[in-house]
């Protein structure tokens, strides 16, 4: 017989609208990405200190924001954390994003994961404080982001805190890959509703988000009071590429002495240069030397072979993909801006320029006949991909930049990036003709041409364009 609803205590409705999947220890996602041994030490430091409030810059900071380029090792590092917390006895609950799964791919079930996971290990003064949430809302759960968060987690920790309930340490709440949310405006929502649930500074909880700097989300975080964030971003100053390097050499030393084809392996492999030219690729983002490692250890084929496809000395066999998780993550974020052959044109530019030339978004602008400011506006979408930034001698400068080598490689290959493709051929000749066109305007009486400002160094870096392509 089945129990009628009222019959069914708040604490069994909850579980109803849980996502399982999301927590960092599902079965779920058994063997999830996690840091390498040895590696991200100074960043999982900084993470920890600031939960344990022994770093004095971020101890006022309630909200830590995890970011960089897409690939570079978010989740890996997130993962970690909780792995720690968990093992330090730390009250922990998280949610992972992730946009293939139903559950986990929107911000639907987030607060009732979460509300969840708190019920399981705190006292039971907060599962009562949930029970009575459903008896006086049954539909709690079909309310605002704002109206759950204030009946499932603000007001069952006040009534704990009031029950003489206290913890030397913070309770902590992990949100993992943010920009993974199905909704964009979401996921600003969940930032706002982050600093909306602290504010006040009464609550013994922190909360670390990790995702990419996406336009939603770094805007919203941009708005918020200093004192309350602290920030991490994964960049140069975290030594990534030696963490690379070691991840690259102690898997390659697995494979030597593990794979079922050890015995064919020359004890000296891989050579240095191509050790050096994986870390180069990389560009910092772990992902392409995750993705490298994975295809080159399969128990099926030949290591020595396989690496030889990645570093393009040997062709793939018909239907093998060595790229296809990072081609798979390059499409998705392609596939979710607007404008995206007018985007193509840029990043074209960028990527088929002449050497030795950094890449001016004003001379990009004047070179395409694009208003001032378009460079950096379209591509604010692509903030995990490209960088548009200060150039590191000229203030006045922003500069374009690929945040990952291997996206030009993708790009220029049709059989990976299919409808995304550089056509070489095609663009320096749309290239070609763009020169001669403003060469024209810029050598006539009355010049109304936009690189007229650029008149002198930038024609001469049209002329070294036009004779690039032509010997292209």
């Amino acid at each position: 017989m089945l129990m009628h609803e009222s019959t069914i205590g708040g604490f069994e409705r909850l579980q109803e609208h849980v996502a399982h999947a999301a927590f960092h220890d599902s079965g779920e996602r058994f063997d999830p990405p996690k840091c390498h041994p040895n590696t991200r030490v100074a960043i999982i430091k900084r993470i920890t200190d600031w939960i344990s409030g022994l770093n004095k810059d971020t101890r006022e900071a309630l909200i830590m924001w995890l970011y960089g380029a897409a690939g570079s090792g978010k989740s890996a590092i997130a993962q970690t954390i909780a792995e720690i917390l968990d093992d330090q006895h730390f009250v922990l609950a998280s949610f992972f994003f992730w946009r293939y799964d139903p559950q986990r791919g929107s911000a639907k079930l987030l607060v009732t994961t979460l509300a969840y996971q708190l019920a399981v290990k705190l006292p039971p003064v907060f599962r009562e404080r949930l029970n009575m949430a459903f008896e006086n809302d049954p539909l709690i759960t079909t309310r605002s982001l704002e109206a759950q968060f204030k009946a499932l987690v603000r007001e069952p920790l006040f009534e704990l805190l009031h029950s003489g309930f206290s913890t030397n340490n913070h309770i902590v709440v992990i949100i993992d890959g943010l920009d993974e949310c199905d909704d964009p405006k979401f996921q600003a929502r969940i930032v706002d509703l982050s600093f909306k649930l602290l504010h006040s500074r009464d609550l013994p909880l922190k909360i670390l988000i990790a995702s990419r700097p996406e336009i939603y989300i770094s805007s919203s975080f941009d708005r918020k009071p200093f004192p309350m964030l602290a920030r991490i971003a994964l960049d140069d100053d975290y030594q990534s590429e030696e963490d690379i390097r070691n991840f690259l050499a102690d898997t390659f030393n697995e494979i030597k002495t593990q794979h079922r084809l050890r015995s064919y392996i020359p004890t000296d492999w891989p050579a240095e240069d191509s050790l050096d030219t994986l870390v180069q690729k990389s560009s910092g983002q772990f992902i392409y030397a995750s993705t490298v490692v994975k295809y080159v250890a399969s128990p099926r084929h030949r290591p020595t072979h396989r690496l030889e496809v990645v570093l393009g000395i040997q062709h793939p066999k018909a239907g093998d993909s060595p790229f296809a998780e990072l081609d798979a993550l390059y499409r998705h974020i392609l596939m979710g801006v607007e404008d995206v052959d007018l985007i193509l044109q840029i990043i074209g530019f960028v990527v088929l320029h002449p050497p030795n030339y950094y890449n001016s978004a004003t001379f990009i602008e004047a070179f395409l006949s694009l208003a001032p400011g378009d460079v950096e506006l379209l591509m604010q979408n692509l903030g995990s991909l490209i960088s548009v930034e200060i150039h590191p001698y000229h203030a006045e400068v922003l500069t374009v930049r690929l945040l990952h080598a291997s996206l030009k490689d993708y790009l220029l290959d049709q059989s990976r990036s299919k409808d995304f493709f550089l056509d070489c051929l095609q663009m320096h000749t749309h290239y070609a003709e763009l020169c001669l066109a403003h060469m024209t305007e810029l050598t006539s009486f009355e010049s109304n041409s936009p690189l007229q400002p650029f008149t002198g160094v930038s024609l001469y870096v049209l002329i070294c364009l036009n004779f690039y392509v032509l010997i292209v």
